[in-house]
């Protein structure tokens, strides 16, 4: 996957995905079942992610989330 980087209109850069445009974001993981974990965002969103990427995950784990898909665990 390749990345780039936007310029914001506040003049700061993001890198983002080449092919969607999205970024990845720093999530933490609620409840897990299975592959999947809900997991929530720093303005108290959530969202289910597929986790078998980097299973095994438990709840309190901060994980990089692009598109729904856990790619790393963060510490």
């Amino acid at each position: 996957m390749g990345v780039s980087r936007r310029v914001g209109k506040d003049g700061t850069g993001a890198d983002v995905c080449i092919t969607c445009g999205d970024v990845a974001v720093a999530l933490e993981v609620v409840t897990v079942d299975g592959g999947d974990a809900v997991c929530r965002a720093a303005d108290g969103g959530t969202e289910v992610v597929a986790v078998e990427l980097v299973a095994p995950v438990v709840p309190g784990d901060r994980l990089l989330v692009h598109a729904k898909v856990a790619l790393q665990r963060l510490s």
